[in-house]
């Protein structure tokens, strides 16, 4: 079985990031993208990175932040009354 020596941080095609120590179970797709020896105790088998990728969560995006409106400057043109 495969063991990390050390935390990695790896990160999905669609930019998520995970971390993984030496205690978890690491996943064939992240076990592919590891690719420094030194961060490897025991690195996989090869036949355990030939396993498919799982398919991507959809991505959603944020909404867009609007600027708040801008007040209207009066007729002589200030902004503020005293």
């Amino acid at each position: 079985m495969a063991k990390l020596a050390t935390f990695v941080h790896v990160t999905t095609n669609e930019g998520v990031s995970h971390v993984f120590t030496p205690a978890d179970e690491v996943p064939a797709w992240a076990a592919s993208k590891i690719t420094n020896p030194k961060a490897w105790e025991v690195p996989p088998s090869a036949s355990r990175l030939a396993e498919p990728t799982p398919p991507a969560a959809p991505v959603k995006k944020a909404a867009a932040k609007r600027a708040p409106a801008r007040r209207k400057a009066t007729d002589n043109g200030t902004v503020h009354s005293d």
